[in-house]
């Protein structure tokens, strides 16, 4: 017999069976096996009721509460996808039967209806089920109690579930158990109150109840994302101390917590530690682990974990093989990526979506399109129908090698195979036609995704603006601008500041100012970042009277002045030479109570040096020195030349010294400025010595420091070491600037006053009348 006909045969039985009168107790029993076989339909559970409440007999506490309770953990299946609504639904339908004895429903109902309520998304429903309960009297059982603390939790009302847990049960007559705790700690954890819960879990064993491994393991895990390892130890010593073994997840939650912030040999002695008192990691605790190395580039060492786990019986899935992958991918390893890939297949796992999408990511990345375009094409040969990602992939790596038309091509194909273009797809072929100069497709593709209702914000119109600004592409931009307002869009402040910034790049400030009016006629008021970008502008061309005008208009229309905006008017007057407004300023901002980084104190520190103000920079640094500011490379860099120029030397010196000791580490700039103020001292050993600890530090000399220096010996007339930097240039293949060309055909050429001593200069560098008359 068809089986479709089996089904129609079946269900008409079952219906049949429904009209005869059954006891409401082996009627209810039938279902609830039913209900556990996954094969009760929506349906069937009401067909019976209706026979239920068309009864006379009542329905039986016992076998309502047995049913109401299998629904409630019945997973959804093909006959109920929602097996706690439907019992929620099913008992409204009671609670409203006029026609049969309903026997009135106990705490145990109504606690497993809060149950429901909280497995079905419905929290708000948990209090209107307590309120029947506490107006019929019914004497309230942990049970139900963490239920309602479970909804309170669930509708994201913490501070009450925490108000009813500690101070509300006396009136309740409810003693909270550990379960109860348990609730309303993950509660408190899930909205990211950690401080709440923690409190909580101290609170609760000072009133005597003994948290389990659960709460353990919460608190923990929680602290352990925090990176509060220290503490995540001390509660795990309190676990052990109070016999509680501590479990997978335990050990899971504190070698994630190490190894994501780095502390790698903690998160190794956590595993062997785990392995110690006999708990095996899992693929779960495994993959974790391999997936932290992997994001701290530490493949190799994810690699032995991956390679162990067949050893201990853990066979890798799929979570470990994209781990890998994607750690290979980052890395830029793409035999050892490819290797896997083909021991993948070779395995028996299945690649999907994510797995191809990593790799053809990879190559596309890396600039390798057919590539990436092959391992398009093993996908769909592996009958993995590529997503919009993969397309997206693809058409963006072929836009940005100009390839439009195949750009193109990819996008007429996907929308062939079915798979909807998002603002993504959109964003990246409008940004590569606008990138090629195809202004017209460009357009074309933004009514299509404005028709599609993709794009109706800045998210996908800022990026074309403000590429097209950046390239120094102001017109197009402003002709795209206009475009865009033209078919019905509303412009941002992101957009007209974008548009703004375009033109101070290229020194038009009037435009910008003209499309400032424009945005204050559409409605829209400029914010601080509008104000910084005008103020940008004016200090780039030189107009630092027009940029103060400004800065005094922001303050008195209500935008308060920020740290950027102080930093560039300072940069700006530093710039001009008018450091005693520059210092009235830094003055104002001081006492404004803005904040001041570690960038504007390099700013009035460069600033002070440049016009000649090196006393009052140093003492400055000293202060900086004395309150503990944090300071930088850049910092230093500027004050180590401050010291240079003053004559200053050890202590010069001592300042390079204090880099290391507070955990800065020297720039090429630092070596560069040692380097070249040793050689003015006369000092060329030292110099030579600087090189040679550049070196062994791991610091490349690059080529402005080697021209730096060449041009430095020079000056100080020592040929031979000169030459033998020169030398350094070549040996690392770096080029020689102009202005070091310029210095040596100064020197020893006509009337140079190293003339003399040309021939001490490599053969290539002689200036060519030289080379004639040896």
């Amino acid at each position: 017999m068809p089986t479709a006909r089996l089904s129609s045969v079946f269900a008409s039985s079952f219906k049949a069976s429904l009209r005869k009168p059954r006891a409401p107790l082996a009627a209810l029993a039938a279902a609830t096996e039913r209900v556990r076989a996954g094969t009760l339909s929506q349906e069937d559970a009401h067909h019976l009721f209706d026979e239920l409440l068309g009864q006379a007999a009542a329905v039986p506490e016992r076998g309502l509460n047995n049913f109401l309770a299998a629904l409630a953990r019945a997973p959804p299946s093909a006959a109920c996808r929602d097996g706690p609504g439907l019992a929620i639904a099913l008992f409204n339908r009671m609670s409203r039967g006029t026609g049969a004895r309903v026997v009135s429903p106990t705490l145990c109902t109504y606690s497993i209806l809060m149950d429901c309520c909280c497995r079905a998304g419905r929290p708000d429903l948990v209090l209107a089920f307590f309120a029947r309960l506490i107006r019929l009297g019914l004497r309230l059982e942990v049970i139900s109690f963490s239920n309602l603390l479970k909804g309170l939790c669930q509708a994201k009302h913490t501070n009450e579930a925490v108000d009813l847990l500690l101070h509300r049960t006396p009136e309740l007559d409810c003693v909270p158990n550990v379960f109860s705790y348990s609730i309303v700690i993950n509660g408190c954890f899930k909205q990211g109150e950690v401080d709440k819960a923690c409190n909580l879990f101290h609170g609760m064993i000072q009133l005597g109840v003994q948290p389990n491994v659960v709460i353990y393991t919460s608190i923990i895990n929680a602290l352990s994302k925090c990176g509060a390892m220290d503490k995540a130890e001390v509660v795990l010593q309190q676990m052990v101390d109070q016999g509680i073994e501590p479990n997978i997840r335990t050990y899971t939650s504190l070698a994630h917590g190490y190894s994501a912030s780095g502390q790698w040999k903690a998160a190794v002695r956590v595993f062997k530690e785990m392995v110690s008192v006999g708990v095996l990691p899992n693929a779960v605790t495994l993959n974790s682990f391999m997936d932290s190395l992997c994001k701290h580039r530490r493949t190799t060492e994810a690699r032995v974990i991956f390679d162990s786990m067949a050893a201990k019986g853990q066979k890798p899935d799929i979570v470990s093989y994209s781990t890998m992958l994607s750690g290979y991918a980052k890395e830029g390893c793409f035999d050892d990526m490819t290797c896997l890939f083909n021991s993948m297949l070779q395995n028996g796992v299945v690649p999907n979506h994510h797995i191809f999408n990593i790799l053809i990511n990879a190559y596309a990345k890396r600039g390798l399109v057919d590539e990436a375009m092959h391992m398009f094409e093993v996908m769909r040969q592996q009958g993995v129908n590529p997503d919009v990602f993969s397309y997206q992939i693809i058409m963006d790596s072929l836009c940005k090698m100009g390839r439009m038309d195949a750009a193109l091509d990819k996008f007429n194909q996907m929308v062939n195979q079915g798979v909807s273009p998002d603002i993504v797809v959109y964003r990246c072929l409008v940004l590569g036609s606008c990138s090629h100069g195809d202004f017209v497709k460009a357009k074309e593709l933004i009514s299509e995704a404005v028709n599609r209702g993709l794009c109706s914000n800045s998210v996908f119109f800022y990026p074309v603006i403000n590429d097209l600004c950046k390239e120094g592409k102001v017109k197009e931009a402003q002709d795209m601008f206009d475009f865009i307002l033209g078919i019905g869009q509303r412009a941002d402040v992101i957009m007209y500041n974008s548009l703004m910034d375009g033109y101070c790049l290229v020194g038009k400030v009037e435009e910008a100012l003209r499309v400032l009016d424009a945005m204050k006629s559409a409605g829209l008021q400029p914010t601080a970042v509008t104000y910084g970008i005008l103020l940008n502008g004016y200090c780039k061309i030189g107009r630092i009277a027009a940029g103060l005008s400004l800065f005094m208009e922001m303050s008195l229309s209500g935008v308060k002045p920020t740290t950027i905006m102080y930093n560039i008017i300072l940069d700006g007057l530093f710039c001009s030479g008018r450091t005693v407004c520059a210092k009235e300023k830094f003055h104002t901002m001081n006492e404004s109570g803005i904040p001041v980084g570690v960038d504007t104190y390099n700013i009035v520190l460069s600033g002070l040096c440049k016009n000649n103000c090196t006393d009052e920079a140093i003492e400055l640094f000293k202060e900086l020195r004395a309150k503990n500011v944090k300071i930088n490379v850049m910092i230093l860099n500027t004050m180590i030349s401050a010291m240079f120029k003053t004559r200053r030397i050890e202590e010069a010196k001592d300042l390079f010294d204090t880099i290391s000791a507070i955990g800065l580490v020297p720039s090429v700039v630092t070596y560069s400025v040692m380097m070249t103020n040793f050689i003015k001292e006369g000092l060329l050993a030292d110099a030579d010595d600087m090189f040679l600890a550049m070196e062994k530090a791991g610091c490349a000399p690059n080529s402005s420091l080697l021209n730096q220096v060449v041009r430095a010996l020079l000056e100080k007339g020592a040929v031979v070491k000169a030459a033998t930097y020169l030398a350094k240039l070549d040996a690392k293949q770096l080029s020689v600037e102009a202005s070091t060309i310029s210095l040596i055909v100064s020197l020893f050429s006509g009337e140079g006053k190293l003339r003399e001593h040309v021939e001490l200069l490599p053969v290539k560098y002689q200036p060519p009348e030289s080379s004639t008359d040896n």
